[in-house]
């Protein structure tokens, strides 16, 4: 099952390229994150956050991207 991340950047049509080049993670560190094979760092989630918003040009939260009720437990 796709991760939110992955869903919300394949209905935006946000190229995991510019996610890369805006975020300043590789596009590997992104896949791994994105095929839900690694847990981001709240520092990575911050920059992912942060470049979404400039490619998406919308409001986005962090709950948008990821599923962050997990962690919480």
């Amino acid at each position: 099952m796709p991760t939110r991340l992955e869903q919300y950047l394949k209905s935006r049509g946000i190229k995991p390229a510019h996610l890369a080049r805006e975020s300043g993670y590789s596009r590997q560190h992104l896949l791994r994150i994105r095929m839900g094979r690694m847990e981001p760092t709240r520092r990575c989630i911050a920059a992912i956050i942060a470049a979404v918003r400039r490619l998406a040009h919308e409001p986005v939260r962090a709950n948008d991207l990821f599923d962050l009720e997990e962690e919480e437990r």
